[in-house]
């Protein structure tokens, strides 16, 4: 019997609706509050169902697409990832947002064996801005986007 299991795709979608519904249970206990009226839970559950219907469909494209094995696991390039999103939320609060942009851009950018020093700096250069326009100027989120010792400049 032949199947048209694509295993890549059925992997991700699996590890992505894994990590939707552990973020739904840590949320669980955040209030959700309302649309108008948002509680601290409220966006993190909206990310949190986005990332379980995303896996779902990478699910189902797997189990219904061209067979495909699974691959090494590329180990160097998952521990950069990993590792620039712990220096972000590591950062954060400390040495604000555009440190912790920069820095998560520049290390997962390295990830990409393909990826330029140039396209780093243009990327983490776009995502500053969109940071700031989306965090500070546009919500008016209270996260320092300097550090606090730069901040009263």
């Amino acid at each position: 019997m032949h199947t048209n299991i694509n295993a890549r795709d059925s992997l991700a979608g699996i590890i992505l609706l894994i990590l939707a519904a552990f973020g739904l249970y840590l949320n669980s206990s955040n209030p959700v509050g309302t649309a108008g009226r948002m509680g601290p839970g409220y966006m993190p559950m909206v990310v949190f169902i986005c990332l379980a219907v995303l896996g779902a469909g990478v699910l189902a494209v797997g189990l219904r697409g061209e067979p495909q094995r699974l691959a090494r696991i590329a180990w160097r390039e998952l521990g950069l990832i990993v590792v620039a999103l712990v220096l972000f939320g590591a950062l954060l609060q400390d040495f604000g947002m555009a440190a912790s942009t920069v820095t998560l851009v520049v290390i997962s950018g390295l990830a990409d064996r393909e990826q330029t020093l140039r396209g780093i700096a243009v990327l983490a250069a776009f995502l500053l801005f969109l940071c700031w326009l989306i965090f500070v100027w546009g919500l008016k989120i209270n996260v320092s986007f300097l550090p606090p010792a730069l901040s009263g400049l």
